[in-house]
């Protein structure tokens, strides 16, 4: 059984579409194919049941993927330790974050990683957070970068590297534009813009809200931090959003900053206690940490922008 195609099963797996897992592990979907196929021989079971274009582990399939993490993962510390005893950091390190951080604070970090590492292969993944732990414990990914403080796992590892402002846009013609801040009174009874529950974003307008007692009024519940600034821009509404997170250049909106309890939000670096022994991904974190190092102005605290 190669490692190889082992990959590929539980990213196919993970996916359940020989075409989002192809675009996830970077390769043709008649290579997933034609890996799985193999792998399939190799075994000498059927791993996915075929109906049309819809995919389902057979239950081979199952007790493979249940394996599979752990084997993946003692050979990344079989390879660790041999890259450890070679001073050498080398092969594939897998990134994720959220869209937002994905665009702003991973590019530098990548960057100078990359300048400093160049035998290790980058790949970065923009993901909602749930998909990154999944990716996490399933091996897909090395680390990850998301909003708020994951709960505590025998597994999973984290640090809180940077401190997020949080900020309410509005629209430039709202009665609060001309404000330094915002504050809950404020906003009693304003229409917001949120996103769904179960999102990060959402997590941010409960949490900050439910602190301050006068929670405003959701007015729509929208899948994207994007779609809700086009329609803050529209004057539809209002949104509780990470300063990092707003769209640059459109004059409709104004963002105040947010003098709640919760006036922040934390960005957390997250990954795989076991895979966290590979030199790369030691490396990586070591980098990390430099980058966002204590002190560093990476909490915002800019004036009200139009």
């Amino acid at each position: 059984m190669q490692l190889r195609h082992l990959k590929t099963f539980v990213a196919v797996a993970s996916e359940l579409n020989i075409t989002r897992a192809a675009e996830r592990i970077h390769l043709a979907q008649s290579s997933v194919s034609e890996q799985i196929q193999a792998l399939e021989a190799d075994l000498n079971a059927a791993l996915f049941d075929r109906i049309g274009r819809k995919l389902k582990l057979t239950e081979a399939g199952q007790r493979l993927l249940e394996h599979a993490p752990d084997l993946l993962a003692r050979t990344d510390e079989a390879r660790a330790a041999v890259a450890t005893a070679a001073n050498t950091a080398a092969g594939t390190l897998a990134i994720g974050g959220l869209e937002t951080l994905c665009a702003s604070y991973l590019p530098p970090l990548l960057a100078h990683f990359g300048a400093e590492n160049p035998a290790v292969r980058l790949q970065l993944k923009s993901a909602g957070s749930g998909e990154l732990r999944a990716g996490l414990k399933s091996g897909a990914l090395d680390v990850s970068f998301a909003f708020g403080e994951p709960p505590e796992t025998s597994d999973l590892k984290h640090e809180v590297i940077a401190e997020e402002e949080l900020v309410v846009a509005v629209p430039a013609s709202h009665r609060l534009a001309g404000q330094a801040a915002a504050t809950a009174d404020d906003l009693r009874d304003e229409p917001f813009l949120v996103t769904e529950r179960g999102c990060v974003y959402r997590q941010m307008f409960e949490t900050a809200f439910a602190r301050d007692g006068a929670r405003p009024r959701i007015a729509v519940e929208l899948g994207s931090i994007a779609a809700i600034q086009k329609l803050v821009a529209e004057g539809t509404g209002l949104a509780l959003i990470p300063r990092v997170a707003v769209m640059a250049g459109d004059e409709r909106i104004v963002t105040l900053p947010w003098t709640g309890k919760s006036s922040s939000v934390p960005v957390s670096m997250i990954w795989h206690g076991r895979r966290g022994k590979r030199p790369a991904v030691r490396l990586f974190l070591e980098a990390s940490r430099r980058q966002f190092k204590p002190g560093d102005a990476r909490l915002r605290r800019a004036t009200p922008s139009r």
